[in-house]
């Protein structure tokens, strides 16, 4: 009976994978509140859920494109065009619409990658990092060197009011996103269409998935979450710039492989992906009130990454090893 509750524990948070990244981020939360007296103040656990508003979103779209074993490099450029593109059609006024305008113009990025992909068979990698490229150049061709501004400042306390003392809107509506994709995953076929595609494309495809459809859906989310996370920014600051989204794919791409996102595909889920943003957004965090400089937080990451994963693969054998009952001695 213990063996089983044990078991069933540790499938609750993700198997031992997942209680290796919980423990992580309880670790860095614990350390960071003794280190500092500011740490563990509502103020700061708000300035955590903002940044966690940011970097959550993107690596959310970003994961999913993971999840069937593919990668879209352009989110990063994509978070500036959708900022850039709020401000500019939705002015002081019409905010609502620049987002929705952003948002158009994400649908048809990501249509682009996923057809482009399916159709001619080329590495996501390679048609990706065209996309990012383009969008960069496109980003630039919008601020026309500039930093764009909106004099519409509601809208920015809108979003950033404190709500229950450590969140905001923005930050719920990414917690909103999560709790969303885990119920696609888990609930819907689609979700497991997106697993099985992960898993074996050509195994899914032989039993009837139609993989172009489930490249269209992840990449168009993954370009739709970008662009959101810019939109939202660029109207929480009340301005926008070509270089709003530098250092974020980056980030995102390492909060995916700390969650447990597999770069092979098929392996992963919202929640893991969840800890691992929460993990390195808290590690930022705590270091940026230690005053470490942003060379420093890279390499901490760095370390984070490579600590993940190498005890990862090994953290279930000795787990086993340590629920294996002891051999019975014979005289």
């Amino acid at each position: 009976m213990s063996t089983f509750t044990a078991s069933a524990r540790l499938r609750l948070v993700g198997g031992t994978g997942g209680a290796l990244r919980l423990g992580l981020l309880i670790i860095a939360v614990v350390l960071f509140s003794l280190l500092l007296d500011n740490f563990g103040t509502p103020r700061n656990a708000y300035a955590l859920f903002q940044s966690f508003a940011l970097l959550g979103l993107v690596t959310l779209g970003l994961a999913l494109t993971m999840l069937v074993g593919e990668f879209d490099l352009s989110v990063g450029s994509m978070v500036a065009v959708g900022g850039l593109i709020t401000l500019k059609v939705g002015g002081a006024d019409h905010l609502l619409l620049g987002m929705v305008a952003a948002a158009g113009f994400a649908i048809v990025v990501g249509l682009f990658n996923a057809l482009v992909f399916s159709w001619l068979r080329l590495s996501s990698l390679v048609i990706t990092v065209g996309s990012m490229i383009a969008l960069g150049g496109f980003a630039y061709w919008l601020a026309d060197g500039r930093v764009v501004n909106t004099d519409n400042f509601d809208a920015g306390s809108l979003l950033d009011d404190s709500m229950l003392g450590i969140f905001s809107l923005r930050s719920l509506l990414t917690l909103g996103a999560f709790v969303a994709a885990f119920g696609l995953l888990k609930y819907t076929r689609l979700g497991r269409n997106i697993l099985a595609t992960g898993s074996r494309a050509a195994a899914a495809k032989a039993s009837g998935v139609s993989t172009t459809a489930v490249y269209v859906v992840v990449f168009v989310l993954s370009a739709l979450c970008a662009s959101l996370a810019g939109s939202l920014l660029s109207i929480s600051l009340a301005t926008a710039s070509a270089t709003m989204g530098n250092n974020l794919l980056l980030q995102a791409a390492s909060a995916a492989i700390i969650g447990g996102i597999a770069l092979s595909g098929g392996i992963g889920g919202v929640g893991g992906v969840l800890v691992g943003v929460l993990i390195l957004t808290a590690l930022n965090n705590g270091l940026g009130l230690l005053g470490a400089s942003a060379a420093s937080m890279l390499f901490a990451n760095g370390l984070v990454l490579l600590v993940v994963v190498l005890l990862d693969g090994r953290a279930g054998e000795w787990l086993k090893k340590l629920r294996r009952p002891a051999p019975l001695k014979t005289f």
